[in-house]
């Protein structure tokens, strides 16, 4: 489902997709299982998830030496625009009132997450949204396209690093925005568009 959320002017800037799982979750951003655990082993649960499509908080990946081996740093910045944290609340209650309608009563019979408490007031949601909180797709933006006068433009409309000769990026991370949907066939249609620039030498 993808919806505007309120006070946004960012048509579809949330998205809300329902996932199923067997056993403990684990958190992908640091790939080790959450806190919390089921009732049981192997007892099937499902699970309402937001993506934020259109945050405005922005992350920041920076190389920590001139040693190409070592891994570069990378800060996500989750949630750190006070309007992101507004949205997902807003999205997470909208969740919890699905998950509580009369015509899922015959398929989930309780919610984990987040707990009343979690819900009571914005402070706990915030603090529950920041143990919970990871991307929600793939990782993109890192090295953007724009014009010559944006000091944050890596790459120029066809690709091109600036500063260097015969090197181009053709991948998610010259998105200057995130875009709203599937991030897979826009990638690939990006690099449709780039080969047919190298190919006419543009």
């Amino acid at each position: 489902m993808r919806y505007t959320a309120k006070n946004s002017d960012m048509r579809n800037d949330i998205m809300i997709n329902v996932t199923a799982f067997a056993g403990e979750r684990i958190n992908p951003a640091i790939g080790e299982y959450l806190e919390r655990s089921l009732d049981s082993p192997g007892e099937l649960s499902t699970e309402l998830v937001v993506g934020l499509m259109r945050p405005l908080s922005t992350g920041e990946l920076k190389l920590v030496s001139t040693n190409p081996s070592e891994k570069p740093s990378m800060n996500y910045n989750f949630l750190a625009e006070s309007f992101d944290r507004e949205r997902c609340r807003e999205a997470i209650r909208l969740c919890v009132r699905l998950g509580e309608h009369e015509d899922f009563k015959d398929i989930l019979d309780h919610r984990i997450s987040p707990t009343d408490e979690d819900l009571d007031s914005d402070e706990n949601l915030d603090r529950w949204m920041m143990k919970e909180v990871t991307t929600y797709s793939h990782i993109s933006g890192t090295c953007k396209m724009g014009p010559v006068s944006d000091p944050l433009a890596v790459v120029d409309q066809s690709g091109r690093v600036r500063g260097m000769e015969g090197l181009r990026v053709v991948d998610a991370s010259i998105m200057p925005n995130l875009v709203r949907a599937a991030i897979n066939p826009t990638v690939m249609m990006v690099g449709e568009r780039m080969s047919d620039l190298m190919l006419q030498e543009v």
